[in-house]
C-alpha cells in the first residue's frame, strides 16, 4: 500500500484548466492568443462557437498544455503595433484612439487573420468594403497583402465613418455593424458591446 502511494505521489497531480475572468476589451481571440491556443480550440474546450462574443465578467476556462491545440507561430512581418496604427490614423485624419481600439478588437494587430466571412488583415476589412475604400477614399493603389496598406485602408474608412455617422460611437458601431444598418436600426446590443470593447482597448494602449 505504501509503495502504491509513493508511486502516485511521485507522479504528481495532472495539470488542470485554469479559470479566467473576462475583462473589458477582451475577445475569445485575444484570450486564446495570450495563452498560446487557437481560437477554435479554446472555443471548443468551453463549448462555444469560435465567433462567440465573450461577456464581461464571465469565466473562460484556460486548458492545461496538451488539452487544446497550440497556436501556430505568427507569420514574420505580419504584425503591427498600437503606435503604428495610431500614427497611420493621424496621417489620414482618423482618431488614433478609435483606430487602435478597432485594430486590437478585430485582429490583435495581426495581419494574417482571416475571418470565416472573408474579412482580412489587421483591420478585418471585407472585400466589398476594400473595393469601396479603393474606389472612393484611397489616392493610390492599395496592396491587399500589405500590413501597412490594410491599416491605411482601415483608418481611411474610419475617417469616412467619423465624418458621416454623426458621432464617434456611431462610427465605431458602423465599422462593425455597417453604416446603413446603424442608420436604420441604431446600435444593436452586440454592437454596443463592441463599442465598449473598442473604448476599453483604446484606454488600455494609451492612444491619444
Amino acid at each position: 500500500m505504501l509503495s502504491v502511494l509513493f508511486v502516485l505521489a511521485g507522479a504528481g497531480p495532472a495539470a488542470a484548466a485554469v479559470p479566467h475572468t473576462v475583462v473589458a476589451g477582451e475577445t475569445l481571440w485575444s484570450i486564446a492568443a495570450a495563452n498560446n491556443f487557437t481560437t477554435s480550440s479554446l472555443a471548443a474546450y468551453n463549448g462555444l462557437s469560435p465567433d462567440a462574443q465573450v461577456v464581461l465578467g464571465s469565466t473562460i476556462m484556460i486548458p492545461a498544455a496538451g488539452q487544446a491545440s497550440p497556436a501556430a507561430p505568427a507569420a514574420t512581418g505580419q504584425s503591427t503595433s498600437s503606435s503604428q496604427v495610431g500614427s497611420a490614423a493621424a496621417q489620414h485624419s482618423a482618431s488614433p484612439s478609435v483606430a487602435t481600439g478597432v485594430a486590437y478588437q478585430e485582429s490583435g494587430f495581426n495581419n494574417s487573420v482571416v475571418s470565416s466571412a472573408g474579412a482580412r488583415g489587421v483591420m478585418q476589412i471585407m472585400p466589398g468594403t476594400w473595393d469601396f475604400i479603393q474606389s472612393n477614399l484611397a489616392s493610390y493603389q492599395l496592396n491587399p497583402y500589405s500590413t501597412q496598406d490594410n491599416v491605411n485602408a482601415g483608418v481611411m474608412y474610419l475617417h469616412y465613418l467619423e465624418r458621416t455617422m454623426g458621432s464617434e460611437d456611431a462610427a465605431i458601431g458602423a465599422y462593425y455593424q455597417g453604416p446603413n444598418s446603424v442608420r436604420e436600426r441604431g446600435l444593436l446590443p452586440e454592437t454596443q458591446h463592441y463599442v465598449a470593447n473598442v473604448r476599453a482597448n483604446a484606454n488600455r494602449f494609451g492612444a491619444p
